[in-house]
This record gives C-alpha cells, structure tokens and sequence, in this order.
C-alpha cells in the first residue's frame, strides 16, 4: 500500500471515528441517562415470592423512565404498583403469556425484555449471527491479505538473495562464510601481526 493510500485511509478512519463521536454524543440517550430516576423513590425492595412471579417480573420492562430495567430489578414506587396489579392477575387465574401480552397492549411491544421469537420479530435474533459471521468472514479476509503480503515480502526476499550483487543486498544463509567474512580475518590476521611486530 502506497503512503498516498495509507494517507487518505487513515484520514477516512479518523472521519469516521469523529462522526460516531457526534452521533453518540447528540443521542437523547446521553442526556436520559442524567435526569432518569431523579426525584424517583427508588428505596423500595423487590419482593419475588415465587418462578412464576420471577419469569413473570424478568420478562417485562418498567415503563416508568428509569434506566431500561425488568420489573424484577426495579425498585421505583411505579414499579411496585405494576408488580401488585401483576401479581392480582395470577391470583386470578391468568397465564404469564396472557398477562405478557396485556402488559404489552397496554405499554408497547417495548416493554418486554426479550422480544417475542415470532414473525418480523425473528429477525431481531438473527441480526447477531449476521453480524458474527461478517465479523468472521472479515477477519478470514483481512489474515488472507495478510499472508499474502507476507509470502510477497519473502519471495522477494529470495529473489534478491538469489543474485548477489544484482542489485540486491549480498546476504547469505545463517553458518555459511562470504567475502565479507574473508575479508575480516585478513585485517584481523594483518592486526595480529602489527600487534607482534
């Protein structure tokens, strides 16, 4: 890769690395996470008297403005109001599929923790392995490009060994003599003689 390519990569790069920076720090979602929950009573405790209760409180969301947490972690005084009337509905009788879906008439799909695994929804959960495998085929192209580069750098290197003095450097393999080596020990040996005379 030229120093013009590598350039304007590295200046693409840094573009878009800005602009995600913008684009994170102008989302509303910044500015919630300072004013949710302020001015909330959030003392209270999550009492879970049973798994039926526990399947129930973990699969919905509280709707009251607090960070998105289940009805089974948050402890605002909204959410210990939709706990009670939860709980009177398994009282009577109702499934957790039937009080799910009334929660979510009432609240929005958004308000299940998980989304339900059926119809346009199934692609919410095939989203991440899309990703993953992109993100695999990715990293099997980029050591590809990687090794590629490498077995060029090293066939050139060969190439240039191959014929000293061609314009290439004069390097010759690891335990093998060469002129330079000869070279040496004639001044080391001419060195040993001044040194005796």
């Amino acid at each position: 890769m030229s120093s013009t390519r590598k350039l304007i990569h590295g200046i693409t790069l840094l573009a878009a690395g800005v602009i995600a920076l913008v684009v994170l720090l102008r989302s509303p979602e910044f500015a919630h996470g300072q004013q949710l929950g302020q001015g909330m009573d959030r003392t209270g405790v999550v009492g879970i008297q049973n798994e039926t209760e526990r399947k129930l409180f973990w699969s919905l969301i509280c709707t009251c403005g607090c960070p998105r947490e289940t009805l089974g972690t948050c402890t605002c005084g909204f959410a210990h109001e939709r706990r009670d009337e939860l709980r009177e509905a398994l009282a009577e009788g109702r499934s957790v599929e039937d009080i799910q879906a009334a929660y979510v008439e009432r609240f929005g799909s958004a308000a299940l923790a998980v989304p339900p695994n059926k119809g346009s929804q199934r692609l919410l959960f095939l989203f991440p392995l899309a990703a993953i495998a992109l993100g695999a085929g990715l990293v099997v192209v980029t050591l590809r490009r990687w090794k590629r580069r490498s077995d060029e750098a090293a066939a050139a290197a060969r190439a240039s060994t191959a014929a000293p003095g061609a314009g290439g450097d004069d390097r010759v393999a690891p335990g093998e003599r060469d002129r330079y080596d000869d070279k040496l020990d004639d001044e080391l040996k001419s060195l040993d003689r001044e040194d005796r005379e």
